[in-house]
């Protein structure tokens, strides 16, 4: 066999080195400069601190999966005090080291406490000029009666983003449904309800927050808004919910209770009466007072110390709480403790509840349970592994005296 010939084949022409490259061989000795262990760091999780007067941001440095401190310890790994920061969003990345570890870093935006109380302050400045501005639409409508119209709002999660939607979404939504429970108002009166007061429960998880899931809901893909943003939206839509409704009763009252995305700190002990949706509801109410034509508006807060709230409605103890403390028990073994602790929650008629983001009910002797649906945008999450998702809406019912509350319950279903 006769060995080819490559003398024929055209050699690759060899690249023409620029002058600055000819400059660079000449002075340089050859490959230089040490070797450096890679961590796969993601560029935007370079550990460091970026602050101004206005706030910035910090990302811890890479711990391995599962030793990575919370956001105050990140904070104080920076020697910044946790009580001197609000949080406003948190990041978290995983990636894997070279050699097949696990790693983990938090990015936390912050801003001082005082900028971020003057932006809320400044939110219920426009909320009081904006109230004044309102005067009610005149109705022929007997606004007064012995019973009571419930539209109980449950888990809205503001902020909350998903393959559903986001928060532009939930606003449309939202006030869809409660001018559609303006109208069911309407109608229970057109078939003889005597309805002279409105409840409208805030029975927690108003926004999305920054402490559920250990802040990791707090990430651009989790969520659409940051702490103070979700704030300023909870109030607005809070606000237009109570004019839709205002000139409808004699008697309105907002029942308030927290949930666990209410909570303001996990850093520290925190009274449990003190969360977001108590913070919205109270910052609402604050701004009411300004204008007399909400003078029947009257707002109902656990005391110091409770999460749980129970109210007197025209003869019906009407008993909330969000259901978060329930756990894996249920309702039946959860009530019945506070039965037995012969709690004000335990003493109630009628209970209602929310956080598992989907209706039920439970006749518990002759008393009554009922859970709330949810008005968020949904969970791809628990739709992804279970193949099941809720549908949003709102519970409305009628109670007072011995009025049999399960007779006109709906569910007035929100679409997303």
């Amino acid at each position: 066999m006769t060995k080819k010939d490559d003398s024929t084949q055209t050699p690759t022409p060899k690249k023409e080195l620029s002058i600055a490259d000819k400059i660079l061989a000449l002075v340089s000795p050859g490959p230089n400069g040490s070797d450096i262990k890679s961590l796969n760091i993601p560029e935007d999780f370079r550990p460091g601190i970026v602050i101004d007067k206005d706030g910035g941001e910090v990302t811890s440095k890479p711990k391995l999966l599962g030793q990575l401190p919370d956001a105050k310890g990140v904070l104080e790994e920076f020697d910044m005090n946790p009580e001197d920061w609000v949080i406003t969003n948190i990041k978290r990345s995983k990636w894997q080291r070279y050699d097949e570890e696990w790693l983990e870093s938090l990015k936390i935006s912050v801003v001082p406490v005082g900028i971020a109380e003057e932006v809320l302050k400044a939110d219920i400045e426009d909320l009081i000029k904006d109230i004044k501005k309102f005067k009610p639409t005149k109705t022929n409508v007997n606004t007064s009666g012995e019973l009571a119209f419930v539209f109980a709002i449950s888990d809205q999660q503001i902020g909350k983003k998903t393959p559903d939607g986001g928060t532009a979404d939930f606003v449309k939504r939202t006030l869809q449904v409660t001018y559609e429970g303006v109208d069911r108002l309407k109608e229970l009166r057109k078939i003889g309800r005597n309805i002279g007061t409105i409840v409208l429960p805030l029975l927690g998880d108003h926004v999305e927050g920054n402490t559920s899931q250990n802040g990791k809901l707090q990430s651009h893909y989790a969520s659409d808004l940051g702490m103070t943003e979700q704030v300023r939206v909870g109030r607005r839509i809070l606000m237009e919910q109570i004019k839709a409704f205002a000139p409808l009763a004699d008697r309105i009252i907002v029942p308030v209770v927290n949930g666990n995305h209410d909570e303001v700190t996990r850093m520290v002990a925190v009274d449990p009466a003190d969360g977001w949706n108590v913070e919205i509801a109270a910052a609402v109410q604050d701004a009411l007072a300004e204008n007399p034509a909400f003078g029947h508006v009257e707002f109902r807060f656990p005391s110091p110390g409770n999460q749980t709230l129970s109210v007197d409605i025209n003869g019906t103890m009407l008993g909330l709480f969000h259901g978060h403390q329930m756990g894996t028990r249920g309702a039946i073994t959860y009530l019945s403790g506070q039965a037995m602790g012969q709690t004000p929650l335990g003493n109630c008629d009628v209970w209602l509840s929310g956080h598992y983001h989907h209706f039920n009910s439970l006749d518990i002797g002759t008393r009554f349970w009922a859970q709330c649906p949810t008005l968020d945008n949904g969970s791809g999450w628990f739709k992804e592994r279970k193949g099941l998702d809720s549908h949003p809406g709102v519970l409305t019912m009628v109670i007072g005296g011995d009025y049999d509350p399960r007779r006109d319950i709906s569910i007035l279903r929100a679409k997303r």
